[in-house]
């Protein structure tokens, strides 16, 4: 296994996205990687889907292309088995016409989407960067998330309150009737939240409570 595993790193030296031919055909995968090689992608092929699932533990894939039709163990089981820590990795699925809706149904599985056989190596290049881009901003959005989150928990109730309302563009005055304080309270709660988010300026605090709820 060591041998095999210092080989196959060797053979994913390069800049490319790295893709992963998931597919039981000897001659599609062939074909796809060369071609896709020629695009500027680094290709690695596996010949089902248990064979690309052993070997992620050191190969990490940017954009997978998985058969949706393979003996053993097809397309769906596969995608479904992908460990929950490798969910970063965009999956397209290859299908015929017939399978259609159970691509869709793939894509409702968590595949970023699908291609029908046969495909240009354009349309296929075109489908990897879009996944590989969208699964990109999605995780660039969670981790947005998650810091804005646990900068926001600094705040307390009283405190997230408040700023909530100052960047919905209330003043100190009616947030003190609002909320039935005095303004010199309102305005050291505001002081506390400020110093704890180190921020002070008004458009980057919105940003954050934006950011804290997804949007």
């Amino acid at each position: 296994m060591g041998g095999r595993r210092g080989a196959l790193m060797s053979e994913l030296e390069g800049k490319g996205a790295l893709i992963a031919l998931v597919d039981d055909d000897r001659d599609l995968r062939t074909t796809l990687g060369r071609g896709l090689t020629k695009l500027g992608y680094r290709c690695h092929p596996f010949r089902g889907g248990q064979d690309f699932l052993d070997a992620l533990g050191y190969v990490k894939p940017d954009c997978i292309l998985l058969d949706l039709r393979m003996p053993e163990m097809d397309g769906m089981a596969t995608l479904k088995a992908i460990p929950d820590d490798m969910r970063h990795i965009a999956v397209i699925m290859f299908t015929s016409h017939g399978d259609i809706p159970i691509a869709i149904e793939a894509v409702k599985s968590g595949a970023d989407d699908f291609i029908e056989k046969p495909a240009s190596f354009e349309m296929i290049a075109d489908k990897i960067d879009h996944a590989i881009d969208r699964k990109r901003a999605k995780r660039e959005q969670m981790q947005s998330l998650v810091i804005a989150r646990e900068l926001l928990s600094q705040l307390t109730k009283r405190e997230h309150e408040i700023m909530e309302m100052v960047c919905e563009g209330h003043t100190s005055a009616e947030i003190a009737e609002n909320l039935d304080l005095s303004v010199r309270t309102v305005e050291a709660h505001r002081h506390n939240a400020i110093t704890k988010l180190q921020e002070d300026k008004l458009v980057n605090i919105l940003k954050l409570f934006q950011a804290a709820k997804g949007s």
